[in-house]
C-alpha cells in the first residue's frame, strides 16, 4: 500500500499546489531605524538634556521652561545615569510601538490582508484589479477603478512589487489614472452639490488631521461617483465611469 493510499487521500501529484502565506513587512533599514536608531537618539538626548537644562532654564525666551527647570532641579549624579537610561528606554518603546503598528500585507490563498495601526482589511483576489504606490500611499483598485484601499505606508516599493507579483496580483509602477484628476475648488460647477459638500467637509478633516473622517468622507465621495486623492490639504478628484458609481 502506498503512502497516499494509507492516508486515504488523493496522490500528492493530483492535489493543486497551495502557495504558503507570505507577508510583506517593514524592511531591514526601517527596522534598524526604529529598533536601534530611536533608542540611540533617546540615549543621546537623555545624556544631553541634563547638561543643558540649567542654561536653558535661565533663558526666559526659551520654550518648555517647566520641563527644563524640573530636570535642572535634580541631582547631577542621578541624572547622569538615569537620563540616558530613561531616554534609551523611551526610544526603544516608541520604536517597538511604531514597528508593531507599521503596515503589513499578507497574501494567503485567494485573499490579501492589509494591517496597519491595529486595523485589518481583507480583500478577495477577485476584487483586486491592480495595486500601486501613489507617493507614500498604497492604493488598491477594483476593475471599475474604485479605490478599495488607500493607506499611508513605509513599505519598500520593491518589496511590494515582488509580493503582489509573486502572488498573481497586478502591480503598477504608477497611477494609471494620474492624468484624469482635477484640482478641487470650493463649489466647483463640475461637481454636484452633494459632492462639493463632502469635499468641503473632508478639507476640514484634512486640516484637523482627523484620519477617520478623511477616510469615511473619501468613501462617501466614491459612493457619489468620484475618486479622491490629496496632497496635504489640497484635494483632487476624478469621475468614476457611470456604471461604477454606487449611488
Amino acid at each position: 500500500m502506498s503512502r497516499d493510499d494509507r492516508r486515504g487521500g488523493e496522490p500528492d501529484g493530483d492535489r493543486p499546489a497551495k502557495r504558503p502565506a507570505a507577508t510583506v513587512g517593514p524592511g531591514l533599514v526601517y527596522r534598524l531605524l526604529l529598533l536601534a536608531g530611536l533608542p540611540a537618539l533617546g540615549l543621546l538626548l537623555g545624556w544631553l538634556v541634563p547638561r543643558v537644562a540649567d542654561r536653558v532654564a535661565g533663558l526666559r525666551w526659551a520654550p518648555m521652561q517647566g520641563p527644563f527647570e524640573l530636570v535642572a532641579s535634580f541631582d547631577d549624579g542621578w541624572t547622569a545615569v538615569a537620563g540616558p537610561v530613561a531616554g534609551m528606554l523611551l526610544g526603544l518603546g516608541g520604536g517597538l510601538l511604531t514597528y508593531v503598528l507599521a503596515m503589513r500585507v499578507t497574501f494567503e490563498g485567494d485573499t490579501l490582508r492589509v494591517e496597519k495601526d491595529g486595523e485589518s482589511r481583507i480583500l478577495a483576489r477577485a476584487e483586486v484589479a491592480a495595486a500601486f504606490l501613489d507617493k507614500d500611499r498604497l492604493v488598491i483598485l477594483d476593475a471599475a477603478s474604485r479605490q478599495l484601499l488607500r493607506r499611508p505606508t513605509d513599505l519598500e516599493p520593491a518589496d511590494l512589487d515582488r509580493g503582489f507579483t509573486a502572488h498573481g496580483y497586478r502591480w503598477l509602477h504608477e497611477d494609471p489614472f494620474a492624468g484624469c484628476y482635477h484640482r478641487w475648488v470650493p463649489d466647483s460647477a463640475e461637481l454636484s452639490v452633494a459632492a462639493n459638500a463632502v469635499l468641503k467637509a473632508r478639507e476640514h478633516a484634512l486640516r484637523k488631521k482627523n484620519a477617520a473622517d478623511v477616510e469615511e468622507l473619501r468613501a462617501e465621495a466614491q459612493r457619489l461617483g468620484y475618486v479622491l486623492r490629496e496632497e496635504g490639504t489640497r484635494q483632487y478628484w476624478r469621475p468614476l465611469p457611470p456604471e461604477a458609481a454606487e449611488g
